[in-house]
């Protein structure tokens, strides 16, 4: 099937269905380790299978003869172009908060180090991937606001699971503001700058830092999620109010 036939046949279908098989993989791979008992290693190896599934399916998609990578986000980035790198600088402020105020988890062993890393990559890869990356490429010609609401909504609700997770009414109200967030946050990066692979590496620092963070965290939680609400509020403003500067000056999307 082609680029034109697909976008003629239901592309918002064709994108909630490649977010909502991702989940699935993710979902079954959970439940037989949970249901084998191999506890949370465990989970996270079977995890990372199903990820690794998924990254294999969507590299094929995107390298298939009708494209190229660079209409999916993955572009070269040039550092040379300072005032396009500073847009980032937030992100590295948001992916250091938890380590921060929790600090590092000590007792980790080598490998549980690497299989965090590993797992890490492969979830950064392929959520970034089909988020910001296939659906975006699908709904180009339905416009930039509508590709940004309707990703970050897809996003947060497929990421929303997790919060329910949270023992408190304020814990679950923050985590699924911060799953909404999260993903307003990247859309807009991407409709910004035009590339993925900064995004790519964000989404696996972050997650990589989150699980190396000491349990002590957990005592500072509704803080720690508040905290990155707060930015995200702040970071998505500075990027509306440059992104309709832009827009308004007639401008071109950065490309970096």
């Amino acid at each position: 099937m082609n680029q034109n036939t697909t976008k003629g046949r239901h592309p918002i279908l064709f994108s909630l269905m490649f977010g909502i098989l991702l989940t699935l993989l993710v979902s079954i791979a959970s439940a037989v380790a949970t249901i084998l008992e191999l506890g949370d290693r465990g989970i996270m190896l079977a995890q990372g299978c199903a990820f690794l599934i998924m990254a294999i399916i969507v590299t094929v998609y995107m390298n298939k003869k009708d494209r190229a990578m660079a209409s999916f986000g993955f572009i070269k980035p040039d550092l040379r172009k300072g005032k396009a790198t500073l847009y980032y600088i937030p992100l590295l402020i948001i992916a250091v908060v938890q380590p921060i105020m929790g600090g590092f988890n000590l007792e980790l062993s080598l490998k549980d180090v690497l299989i965090v890393i590993v797992f890490s990559l492969l979830v950064g890869y392929t959520e970034e991937s089909v988020f910001r990356g296939i659906i975006r490429e699908r709904l180009q010609f339905k416009g930039t606001v509508f590709y940004i609401v309707f990703s970050s909504l897809f996003f947060g609700i497929l990421h929303m699971a997790n919060a329910l997770n949270g023992t408190g009414i304020i814990h679950i109200l923050l985590q699924v503001i911060n799953a909404l967030l999260i993903g307003f946050i990247l859309a807009l990066l991407i409709e910004t700058t035009g590339n993925i692979i900064p995004l790519i590496a964000f989404h696996f620092l972050f997650d990589t830092l989150a699980q190396l963070t000491s349990n002590a965290i957990v005592d500072q939680e509704v803080l720690a999620v508040s905290i990155l609400n707060v930015l995200y509020l702040l970071y998505g403003a500075y990027l509306i109010y440059g992104f309709m500067s832009r827009k308004k000056a007639g401008s071109a999307n950065l490309s970096i």
